[in-house]
């Protein structure tokens, strides 16, 4: 099971010029962070560095995301031996797979929310109810 970002990450990322969408369990990534990645990772830099730089660190992010997007982003099949975007089918999910498992998962992280939601309601609701001993009410 992956683990999942903290209400304060998914903040955080949606505010990175890198991340197009994050729900949960997924980052999307901005088409502006690909082009930077494949032109940084030409230059020799190196995946961790090139996320790090762009505000995604290692301790938020994972490495095995980091690996997972080089292997998707990049193929060393030129004979310049410089690498070139992936094809979007080698994941091996179809256009319309991809889209439903981002609904699924932005679906998922949006009941998360709501019951959140639900449970400060229902607390606030309790914490005003004229029944209750005035020693438990805050002022």
């Amino acid at each position: 099971m992956r683990r999942k970002f903290t209400p304060d990450e998914i903040l955080y990322l949606r505010g990175l010029w890198a991340v197009s969408n994050v729900t949960p369990t997924r980052i999307i990534y901005s088409d502006e962070f690909r082009e930077y990645f494949l032109r940084e990772h030409g230059k020799g830099r190196g995946p961790t560095e090139i996320f790090r730089n762009a505000g995604l660190p290692v301790p938020i992010i994972g490495r095995k995301r980091i690996e997972r997007c080089t292997a998707r982003w990049v193929r060393p099949d030129r004979v310049d031996g410089s690498m070139v975007p992936a094809p979007p089918e080698e994941d091996g999910l179809s256009t319309d797979e991809r889209l439903l498992a981002a609904t699924r998962d932005l679906l998922d992280g949006l009941f998360e929310l709501l019951s959140r939601t639900e449970r400060i309601i229902h607390l606030l609701e309790e914490e005003q109810r004229p029944d209750r001993p005035d020693h438990c009410r805050h002022q």
